[in-house]
């Protein structure tokens, strides 16, 4: 009865650590929004709307609302212009459990084209968002 006991629990140990792994790589990206403006609160967020396309030569910034993230957990952000990488940076959560990162590209960096914005954690793309950057 006692073996049997103990091999229960260390199914249940098991079974529990194989549920917080798989977890830990469940998306955890609840919005973005892709624009020239930041929004670094979630009601502005959550109303804000996708634009379709936006001004070459000015800085762009990917509002990101993170969800079942510790703080601290880097995310990476990559950016491409007509599929040429121009940027890559990493960013912390500030907040625990649930917060906004605003990632930024530098206007002198956006041209005419098509811009698309990937964020990942490690190797695995949690959201990615694909616009048309127009000259003024």
């Amino acid at each position: 009865m006692k073996t049997h006991r103990n091999y229960l629990f260390f199914l249940a140990l098991i079974t529990l650590i194989a549920l917080v792994i798989t977890g830990c790589e469940s998306n955890t990206v609840a919005g973005l929004i892709v624009s020239d403006r930041k929004y670094t609160e979630l009601s502005d967020l959550e109303n804000a709307g996708q634009p379709e396309q936006l001004s070459a030569g000015q800085n762009i910034y990917a509002s990101v609302y993170f969800i079942e993230s510790p703080k601290g957990m880097e995310y990476t952000s990559t950016w491409f212009i007509n599929g040429n990488e121009v940027k890559t940076d990493t960013e912390k959560l500030p907040t625990n459990r649930k917060g906004i990162i605003v990632f930024s590209l530098e206007g002198d960096k956006v041209t005419a084209g098509t811009l698309k914005f990937q964020v990942s954690y490690k190797d695995f793309i949690l959201a990615s968002k694909e616009l048309s950057i127009v000259e003024k």
